[in-house]
């Protein structure tokens, strides 16, 4: 069995242990630690960083092809093709991408990260084959949201079908730009829909998605996606959540700009409530993925809240330095419960 090397520190610590408390023969332990191997750890980085590249000279390869030379429009007027067959054409792209990546998966299940990367060529496939089919379905010039829509939908029924978080991502990111898109649409083109800006809009999106994560949790077929689920949803609420409290709910920016920051207080005082409650309830609960994120955008908030009342009336210099000494407490204090729990 290979582990990684803090797996390998972890499971010797414990072998240790029971040898030390005489709970198994030193033969025991002998067979126990010869029973794995620690894997190596450059190769492992050496995939990573060659998977990084792959997606990013594939990305560019995309842009070049298609949203600088503009090939499609090109070979389309060339040969005469309507907006119609590109689409159809490019649906069967995608629909042979979506096979071969369910072929590959099923014969090469434990290389997860390389058959992920195999499927952002269905991500841009889709992506083309939507726009050019609903060109013509648009409701009204400069309505994106059904595009969006459908994009989110196909991603979403993809991605259950390969078992990709990476496609699930995309369909969540695919359906946050439809929840904006249409907002703006059902509102006229107003900044407001319902009473809300986009910042606060979009807080509400990241909390329903947050929420439906634990749904998704309770579907067998699709408990998988829990966790990206709760990671995105959690990611989305607190951006939104964040930029709410530098706006607030003021829909002018124009306006927003000849305010006082001080205006908006009220949701800054809000935000930051929110974040100590939820560290609270993540320290409490060992909730490590709400603890990470949160205790980030608390940082964060801290930052932000000093550009917008302190940076003109203190010292950087001391401020930066308090600031330096709250962390240096703040990580000695999580070494102190980290090395309580361990032991």
């Amino acid at each position: 069995m290979e582990l990684d090397k803090k797996e390998a520190e972890v499971v010797n610590r414990a072998i240790q242990a029971w040898e030390d408390d005489a709970r198994i023969s030193k033969e025991l332990a002998t067979e126990l630690r010869s029973s794995y191997s620690v894997r190596n750890a450059n190769v492992d980085a050496i995939a990573i960083y060659a998977l990084i590249s792959a997606v990013s000279c594939g990305l560019l390869a995309f842009g070049a092809l298609v949203l600088d030379e503009k090939w499609i429009e090109l070979l389309r007027k060339r040969w005469g093709f309507s907006e119609n067959i590109v689409g159809i054409l490019f649906t069967f792209v995608a629909g042979l991408f979506v096979y071969l990546a369910k072929r590959r998966m099923n014969s090469s299940r434990g290389a997860k990260a390389s058959n992920e990367v195999y499927n952002i060529a269905i991500i841009l496939t889709v992506a083309i084959a939507i726009t050019y089919w609903t060109r013509g379905l648009l409701d009204g010039p400069g309505n994106y949201a059904l595009p969006l829509l459908f994009a989110a939908i196909a991603y979403g029924g993809v991605a259950i079908f390969l078992r990709s978080t990476l496609l699930w991502v995309t369909a969540i990111i695919a359906l946050a730009g439809w929840w904006g898109a249409q907002t703006h649409y059902w509102s006229g083109g107003s900044f407001r829909f319902l009473g809300m800006n986009y910042p606060l809009r979009m807080t509400v999106f990241g909390l329903v998605i947050w929420a439906f994560s634990f749904v998704v949790g309770q579907i067998r077929s699709l408990a998988f996606l829990k966790d990206v689920t709760y990671t995105v949803g959690l990611f989305l609420f607190l951006v939104a959540g964040w930029t709410l409290s530098i706006f607030g709910n003021y829909a002018d920016y124009e306006g927003w700009k000849a305010l006082k920051q001080s205006h908006f207080w009220f949701w800054a005082l809000s935000f930051t409530l929110v974040l100590a409650g939820m560290l609270y309830y993540a320290f409490q609960y060992k909730q490590e993925t709400l603890r990470d994120l949160c205790l980030v955008f608390f940082l964060l908030n801290i930052y932000t809240r000093y550009f917008e009342y302190f940076w003109d009336r203190t010292n950087a210099g001391i401020f930066f330095a308090l600031l330096a000494l709250s962390f240096w407490f703040v990580a000695k204090k999580a070494e102190q419960w980290r090395g309580k729990t361990a032991a």
